[in-house]
């Protein structure tokens, strides 16, 4: 799973990898601490570079009761109609620098943060789609995950899908999904490491350095 994510990620830089369409011109939004709902750079299968909200929103017809859909399992995206269509038409990227992770020991959760060295750039792979919600229409994602690595597994079952830069841009370029299937693995994941932080990453509120602090 992927609740929680850090990007560090300037405009610019995203820029010089990419051949991105800034049409918006927007500024940087780096954070320490994205949460879900909150709004963070994406680039989109246009190569436009975009602010989205985290979350496919939607109000159940029955309860009335509002959801957020932050994440969609590699396994199924092709089957549920709420991810279909994206999966096939709405690709996207998300860069980030590292995410969190919370394992339960002993009935207590404990949160980690994960990266790869020098916490470098990496992008999670996403879908993306406009929505109409409560008369407003809103830009939104969902990041793609998978079972975790064997790496990763002492943490949690489940990790976000990640691309390297020419992954990245491989993803975003096909027009079918044969690129990635359930088998994905990135180059990159071998290098993932990670290492407890303090609770302080548990309030979306905390946005600063310390959450990643690791716990002396």
């Amino acid at each position: 799973m992927c609740g929680r994510f850090i990007n560090l990620n300037s405009n610019k830089k995203l820029k010089n990898i990419f051949d991105i369409n800034d049409k918006n011109n927007l500024k940087n939004i780096n954070s320490y601490n994205v949460a879900p709902s909150q709004q963070t750079i994406i680039i989109n299968n246009d190569n436009n570079c975009e602010l989205a909200d985290w979350g496919f929103k939607f109000v159940d017809k029955e309860s009335q009761k509002e959801n957020l859909v932050i994440n969609s399992r590699l396994e199924t995206i092709n089957n549920k109609l709420i991810f279909k269509d994206s999966f096939l038409k709405r690709k996207c990227i998300i860069p980030a620098n590292g995410y969190y992770e919370w394992h339960k020991e002993n009935n207590i959760k404990k949160p980690y943060f994960i990266h790869v060295p020098e916490k470098e750039t990496i992008f999670f792979a996403g879908i993306w789609k406009y929505i109409d919600f409560y008369k407003s229409k809103r830009l939104v994602f969902s990041i793609i995950t998978k079972p975790a690595n064997y790496i990763l597994t002492k943490i949690h079952h489940r990790m976000p899908v990640i691309f390297s830069i020419e992954e990245s841009k491989e993803y975003l370029e096909s027009n079918n999904n044969e690129f990635l299937d359930t088998n994905f693995v990135s180059i990159i994941e071998k290098y993932f490491e990670f290492y407890e932080i303090s609770k302080f990453v548990n309030s979306p509120v905390n946005n600063s350095p310390e959450c990643i602090n690791p716990i002396k």
